[in-house]
């Protein structure tokens, strides 16, 4: 819907907005060696400017615009120019400061000394940031310009929750996107290829082991003195070590293909069943112990695992000093390589207002000043896509994201899990996913905390009205949802994502290799003999058959007669001799033919 004639006061027809945003992937995407002044021009978002500045720009735009031509507005342009905080240019609340500050200075981006209500000083009218609103299409080129009406940004969007704090200070849209939290942890990495093999091994001691084999040894040798030279089932000769040991082995497990025929056996294999059955009922019950006291390991499983500080959880906010007698934050703070100034995230804030809430909440938290990695200069990005392992980098700068991958290798203490925008995560993770071929996080449980993100105004105006329509608009018509598929951010886009749907532990493959291994062994030794056995037999049978065609064959070897004359051809049994000596003949008389 459009708005009538006579609103165009309310209305943004023939306005320019300058937008505070932040980097924020894959919400904001752009390459900021573009920006000039802090002002960032299409050139520097490229194709892939994020699901944000696709939808501001390339969606909300362009219905803006045609809501004014709908309206018969005397000048229909809207014009929209971006801005990146001088300084924190990752942060959602560095770009928020900046339009409540009203200006484009580094210190704008530090929060300034909240009042009773919280207001804004660009709502102050004594104050030089005082907001007078967006300037005419066609002016305010830049920072500092002239023409501009008002010192700052005229509104902020990005990867900027709607939240309770926020709308003391802002006038906000309805949220354009709905966003939730979700938790990221290491994988389990205890886990080896030894431990699937040994695992099926591991409910008897070794000594137990050897008591079974000796058993069995010794009901092997019985067998053989008391059974083998009577019992018809037990194959003669050699083969008889190999088949009664056979019997004795799959006695074990119930599986015995023969039976005694003397007092002396039976009396052997009763004590060997009695012996076999407790031994399998005993491995029975040690398995099931074995795995439940593996469950029974306190573990990650979602946000609710952090509660009570078991596990250590980092955010994105500034440290303190819990020394104090009144400190300043609620939590106990494991590490922090953040400053005291730096601007809590939205993350940072839930942590403490739940604390707040409930006396039984205590967080173990880690604080960190980004959740990016950068070299020892603080400047330069440092992600696996571009070849560098965070991990080993001498001096890097390591954000949230690898603090908690890179575990144990780069501290002694390090973060357990984090916390952060369900999108986000799901893109740096499938990101990283795409680039190594592993998952060095998953996340873990269920999103909690859901808010959105919406576009932030000054108090007192009315613009996020046409705002709000023109958002309504797209989003009913699935305008969202294709760009979500086209940066694939939603839960099932997840590439690493933990389950564990029993809620406890979940027996996989792996984890019982062994088992699986010792069953090929059996098989492949089954083969091999089968092949050794068959091809023994083979041979055998064609010596046999050569043997009886030679029986088979009567050869009858003539002597000379007694006038020294050599004796003819051998006859072959079956063969008509007349028959032979005509053919003979024949062809002596058309050979003494070809010579005359």
């Amino acid at each position: 819907g459009g708005v009538d004639a006579q609103d165009f006061s309310l209305h943004p027809c023939g306005r320019k907005f300058r937008i505070a945003t932040h980097l924020a992937p894959p919400m904001i995407q752009l390459d900021a060696t573009k920006c000039v002044n802090q002002l960032c021009p299409p050139e520097a978002f490229g194709e892939d400017g994020g699901l944000t500045y696709e939808f501001i720009q390339h969606k909300l735009l362009p219905q803006l615009i045609q809501q004014c031509k709908d309206a018969g507005a005397p000048n229909p342009t809207v014009e929209f120019a971006w801005y990146l905080p001088a300084a924190e240019r990752t942060s959602a609340t560095s770009a928020v400061n900046m339009l409540c500050n009203g200006g484009f200075s580094a210190g704008d981006v530090v929060a300034a000394p909240p009042t009773t209500n919280m207001s804004c000083a660009n709502a102050n009218p004594a104050s030089p940031s005082y907001y007078k609103g967006p300037s005419p299409a066609g002016q305010c080129a830049g920072i500092g310009d002239a023409t501009c009406v008002s010192p700052g940004p005229d509104m902020v969007t990005g990867a900027v929750h709607v939240v309770a704090e926020r709308l003391l200070q802002l006038q906000f849209s309805v949220p354009y996107y709905a966003v939730s939290q979700i938790t990221v942890m290491r994988p389990d990495s205890t886990f080896s290829i030894a431990d699937g093999i040994l695992n099926v091994f591991r409910c008897f001691e070794l000594d137990l082991y050897v008591g079974i084999a000796v058993e069995m040894l010794i009901i092997w040798f019985m067998f053989m003195v008391v059974e083998s030279t009577v019992n018809d089932d037990i194959i003669e000769g050699w083969g008889s070590y190999a088949d009664t040991f056979y019997w004795v082995f799959s006695g074990i497990f119930g599986g015995a293909d023969k039976a005694p025929i003397t007092i002396g056996g039976k009396i052997i294999f009763c004590a060997h069943a009695f012996f076999a059955v407790i031994i399998i009922a005993t491995y029975t019950g040690s398995v099931a112990a074995f795995f439940t006291a593996q469950a029974a390991v306190p573990t990650v499983t979602g946000f609710e695992s952090l509660q009570k500080g078991a596990f250590s959880v980092a955010v994105r906010g500034p440290t303190w000093d819990q020394s104090l007698e009144n400190p300043p934050y609620l939590g106990i703070l494991q590490s922090s390589d953040s400053t005291q100034q730096e601007n809590p995230s939205i993350q940072f804030k839930l942590l403490q207002s739940l604390m707040r809430a409930s006396s039984s909440t205590n967080f173990a938290v880690v604080t960190t000043k980004r959740m990016d990695s950068r070299a020892a200069d603080g400047v330069t990005p440092l992600d696996f896509a571009s070849g560098a392992d965070p991990c080993s980098v001498q001096g890097a700068e390591l954000g949230a994201y690898d603090k908690v991958m890179c575990g144990t290798k780069v501290s002694d203490s390090p973060p357990d899990t984090l916390i952060f925008d369900t999108p986000s995560v799901i893109y740096e993770l499938n990101r990283r996913k795409n680039a190594t071929g592993e998952c060095g996080l998953v996340t873990v449980g269920t999103t909690f905390h859901p808010t959105g993100f919406g576009v932030g105004f000054p108090a007192r105006t009315t613009f996020q009205v046409a705002f709000d329509s023109a958002i309504l608009n797209l989003t009913t018509r699935g305008v969202m949802d294709d760009l979500v598929d086209r940066y694939q951010i939603a839960t099932r886009h997840s590439q690493c994502a933990f389950s564990d749907a029993n809620g406890g532990l979940v027996m996989t493959t792996s984890e019982m290799l062994g088992l699986f291994i010792v069953t090929a062994v059996f098989i492949v030794l089954a083969l091999t003999h089968g092949g050794v056995e068959r091809f023994a037999f083979m041979a055998k049978a064609r010596a046999a058959l050569r043997e009886e065609e030679q029986q088979a064959m009567v050869l009858d070897l003539p002597k000379d007669d007694e006038g020294g004359k050599a004796a003819g051809p051998i006859a072959v049994p079956g063969e008509n001799v007349d028959d032979r000596d005509k053919k003979l003949d024949d062809a002596k008389r058309v050979a003494e033919g070809e010579e005359e």
